[in-house]
């Protein structure tokens, strides 16, 4: 079958590789029906390895690379293996694909995505940029009726999305503001108007995706070149500023400036991930009470599985995001060097050609 392989910096691939393997006991093998290009495998294409194991072999997995790209998976359950319940053949089903040690401190306490071990599906271990995957039971929902696959792949992104709005406790009416308006950042917006957020700021450079934002509900977007926009932005929340501010674009700028215009005892999520050293003065945080939180990947039952409620209400969707979608024999030209032009589109989606 043809997959995206991953086999160094700046090699990405669209190899032909073996069928996904039978399943064995607790797993599903399935049909890939649509998968999305993360920013993070855009980070392992240019500046990799950043997460995936290219010496030594992951501990949980025991994979290294070349490893098959692709965490945000929409699929067909072809194979039940023994000892699953809760799924059947013809099931779609969207991989959450977050895999702790299962004994660690965190992983006793529901945090396995804070295992010190922690093993994602197209990091660690095969992913769904490919005509076929085989996964364990426990990464896999099933999608309920009416959800086309195109936007039961968002799954994921839009659970990162809700742990963020979740780890910042936004209350109903509370104000919002989202630096970024990419996958995370527009899911951020859906999240924080289900979470019954009053106004919801967004800062954007890119005029097409302010656009996109306002579609899903964002009071007003503004450029961060706008010099008035943190002038607007407390105008719209009372002269306060934000309650909460939600870092998803993760430049070594956008941190530090939602935490400049939260409002004097806010809160900050930081779940946009920057690869480069910010610079922040601590005493802002103090004399302001403010608090700065980080919020990473998801957990199933918590985030997972509200992210499909939320695609299911119609809150998201692929067309609400203007998604792209391409061939996975073109997923590196049309998906990965798209995604790294000067106005990338908000969402690339791969749709295997398959019969």
């Amino acid at each position: 079958m043809k997959a995206v392989v991953w086999h160094g910096r700046n090699d990405v691939r669209v190899d032909e590789v073996d069928d996904a393997p039978p399943p064995g006991a607790g797993e599903i093998r399935a049909r890939v029906e649509c998968c999305g290009i993360c920013g993070t495998d855009i980070e392992e294409w240019r500046h990799g390895p950043v997460w995936i194991p290219a010496d030594e072999p992951h501990p949980i997995t025991r994979r290294r690379s070349p490893l098959t790209l692709g965490h945000e998976i929409a699929a067909r359950a072809v194979d039940i293996g023994s000892s699953v319940d809760g799924f059947s053949e013809g099931d779609l089903i969207a991989i959450e694909g977050v895999l702790g040690c299962g004994r660690c401190w965190w992983c006793v306490r529901h945090q396995a995505n804070l295992c010190p071990h922690l093993a994602n599906v197209g990091l660690h271990f095969d992913g769904g940029l490919a005509e076929s995957v085989t996964l364990p039971a426990a990464v896999c929902a099933v999608v309920p009726e009416g959800i086309l696959p195109e936007d039961a792949a968002l799954a994921e992104p839009v659970s990162v999305a809700i742990r963020a709005v979740r780890r910042s406790r936004l209350s109903l009416g509370e104000s919002a503001a989202v630096f970024g308006a990419g996958m995370i950042g527009l899911a951020s917006v859906a999240a924080a108007n289900a979470a019954g957020a009053s106004t919801v700021v967004v800062i954007e450079p890119d005029a097409r995706r302010r656009e996109l934002a306002l579609g899903l509900g964002a009071t007003a977007a503004f450029t961060p070149e706008d010099g008035g926009w943190p002038e607007a932005s407390r105008e719209l929340t009372g002269g306060r500023g934000p309650d909460v501010c939600v870092d998803a674009a993760g430049t070594p700028a956008t941190g530090p400036a939602a935490v400049a215009a939260s409002r004097r005892g806010g809160r900050t999520v930081v779940v946009g991930l920057a690869n480069q050293a910010s610079s922040l003065m601590f005493s802002s945080i103090a004399t302001g009470e403010k608090e700065v939180l980080g919020s990473l990947a998801h957990v199933l039952d918590e985030d997972f599985t509200p992210a499909i409620q939320l695609i299911g209400s119609g809150a998201i969707s692929a067309g609400a995001v203007d998604a792209v979608k391409v061939p996975l024999d073109r997923a590196v030209d049309d998906g990965f060097r798209a995604l790294t032009q000067p106005e990338p589109p908000p969402k690339v989606l791969v749709r295997p050609v398959t019969n």
